[in-house]
């Protein structure tokens, strides 16, 4: 899903006069050049005006668009935020001194000077001459940055008044606000949490909400209806831009260390934010002009919580994870390396009796180097991993590994038959393998499944595949959820054992029709019996939702001693990951942190003895 593009203003006091007064229209009247003799108060003298000298206000106007547009102008106003060393924004925002007594025109604007000619500072009153343009990328959101280009001539007049930040409040209340304090100077006094870190350490962005970190609308801890959370995630965020203007910044800004320790996590927050409101491709963002000091609200849990119980059962996207180099996953034999060495970890910090595994590629080999790397590092034949050879067509499959030391395997693994998990010409069915704890011969099934992704959407506009509130392939995971409970049955019955754990990667949100039909089949989900601000293990467009679930059957539920989700992945950023492109500050470190980007689910067992 896109950024949403929202607008917002508090003003903490506006004059009632402004430079030439304000017209009926609501738009600042120009000044001429002969009515722009009169002085500013506080402001020193400039030289005259090479063309037609206005306020600021009536270049911006009060819609979307200038009504100034193409038109030869001259601005006078002071400099809040320089921008114009290499590889920043290459220019500077200018706000005009008095405000217009009118709520929705912005008094700043920002000042486009590529070459750089001419330098100015901070508190400098400036007047500029140049063209007013509209500034649109490629983007197809139909918001623009209103500046000033072409420019012509610049005189540095001297020391300007102070100008005062304007205080901007989120969640805003209404969609055009944010339009009028366009290249002006705001404070942001509330506590705003960390959202995304997607971009940090591509564009320099993170991503700021207001209340807390932003939910997907179908895995709300609020227990809101999902247009409800829609709406207020548009309402509550901001990004948060670096200044720079260039891809893959030197050094990652905003991080917590300067070392490969420093991360910067979704739920950390920050409070006081001053900057300059601007908008660019991904929408409305603050440019800081005072130090950022972010507070480590969300730190690492250096292991997962305890569940209790005589046994660890956990589930783990590993997020392709191939021995064939540029299929997917890693592209070199370096960034295998890093990629199986951070996996290792996590794996290791787990410490699952039985653990499945999501997005292996679909060959023995890719499995049994993954194992072999993490018994190297346990020691011995720590784990052994279920043969399911080559199941489906997909080009990934799941995965089951475990410790004999801990538990044995009863009977053969199970597959099911592949037509109910036929989707879009492919298959990836579940796997399963039945267990028995040796220290008292308790038992379950351990079934693991990786269900339809939401993306690829069909190109057919009129498909049922097609997003309906749910992503694409709901229909195709709601199929799949109710073939697995068919499968699941067929095992129950054969070998009399109706206590069945399922973990994986199941690709829909605690409040989604294949999480309903499992549930109203009788499996509890236990991520419900978590905090629900802890009910996520995957975070998309800066929103968290929970996608990796455990699944108890009803005999099995009285048994789970605890669940947890080891947030390791999720909150990190992912110039954290184990790539190597596009990485000129390469903070990479063989530690569990950023492994994959799902989180993996832990359950502990307390299985009741059987002869």
């Amino acid at each position: 899903m896109p950024y949403f593009s929202c607008r917002t203003f508090l003003y903490l006091a506006l004059l009632l006069t402004g430079c030439g007064g304000s017209s009926d229209s609501g738009q600042a009247a120009p000044l001429t050049r002969t009515s722009a003799i009169r002085a500013v108060a506080g402001a020193p003298p400039c030289p005259a005006a090479p063309n037609t000298l206005r306020n600021i206000t009536s270049v911006q106007g009060s819609g979307r668009l200038s009504p100034r547009t193409g038109q030869l102008v001259t601005l006078r106003g002071v400099v809040t935020g320089d921008f114009q060393e290499t590889r920043q924004l290459h220019g500077f925002f200018l706000q005009q001194v008095e405000p217009d007594g009118n709520a929705a025109t912005s008094e700043g604007i920002f000042v486009y000077l590529p070459s750089g000619a001419k330098r100015v500072a901070r508190g400098q009153y400036v007047q500029v001459s140049g063209t007013i343009e509209e500034y649109k990328s490629s983007s197809a959101d139909p918001d623009r940055l209103t500046r000033i280009s072409s420019v012509s001539t610049i005189s540095v007049c001297g020391t300007g008044p102070q100008i005062t930040p304007h205080i901007l409040q989120l969640p805003v209340a209404g969609d055009k606000q944010f339009e009028a304090l366009e290249g002006m100077l705001v404070q942001l006094p509330q506590t705003l949490t960390v959202t995304d870190n997607h971009d940090l350490g591509r564009h320099g962005e993170l991503l700021l909400s207001a209340n807390g970190r932003l939910w997907q609308p179908n895995n709300d801890p609020a227990g809101r209806d999902a247009a409800t959370v829609v709406a207020a995630n548009a309402r509550s965020q901001i990004l948060l831009d670096d200044g720079a203007n260039v891809v893959s910044p030197v050094p990652v800004p905003y991080l917590s260390a300067n070392d490969s320790s420093g991360t910067r996590r979704s739920g950390d927050t920050v409070s006081g934010l001053q900057g300059i409101l601007s908008w660019s491709t991904s929408g409305w963002r603050i440019v800081p002009t005072a130090p950022v000091v972010f507070t480590p609200a969300n730190p690492r849990p250096p292991a997962p919580a305890a569940v209790g119980g005589t046994l660890r059962v956990a589930s783990m996207n590993v997020l392709n994870y191939f021995t064939t180099l540029g299929a997917r996953g890693a592209d070199s034999a370096l960034e295998r390396t890093r990629q199986r060495d951070k996996l290792v970890a996590a794996i290791a910090g787990l410490d699952a009796d039985v653990l499945g595994l999501m997005e292996i590629e679909n060959n023995p080999a890719a499995l049994a180097d993954l194992v072999g790397a993490v018994n190297a590092r346990l020691g011995g034949n720590t784990y052994a991993a279920i043969d399911s050879g080559v199941p489906g067509s997909d080009v990934i499959k799941v995965a089951l590994i475990y410790k004999p030391a801990r538990v044995v395997t009863l009977g053969p693994r199970e597959l099911p038959p592949t037509r109910g998990f036929l989707v879009d010409g492919g298959v990836r069915p579940p796997l399963a393998q039945r267990f028995a704890a040796r220290d008292n011969n308790g038992s379950f099934w351990m079934v693991v499944s990786h269900l339809k992704s939401k993306s690829s959407c069909p190109s057919d506009t009129r498909s049922v595949e097609r997003d309906r509130g749910q992503g694409c392939w709901n229909a195709a995971r709601t199929r799949q959820a109710g073939a697995l409970l068919q499968w699941v049955d067929t095992l129950v019955a054969r070998s009399g054992d109706g206590d069945v754990l399922m973990l994986g990667d199941f690709n829909a949100y605690l409040d989604e029709d294949p999480i309903r039909v499992i549930e109203a089949a009788g499996h509890a989900d236990l991520l419900r019996r978590l905090p629900p601000a802890e009910r996520y293990s995957y975070v998309f467009a800066g929103m968290a939702g929970a996608l990796d679930h455990g699944f108890a059957s009803r005999t099995l539920a009285p048994h789970v001693s605890g669940v947890t989700i080891w947030h390791a992945n999720a909150d990190e950023p992912a110039v954290l990951d184990y790539n190597t492109e596009s990485k000129p500050d390469d903070r990479y470190a063989a530690t569990p942190w950023r492994a994959s980007d799902h989180d993996p689910v832990l359950v502990g067992l307390t299985l009741p003895a059987r002869r």
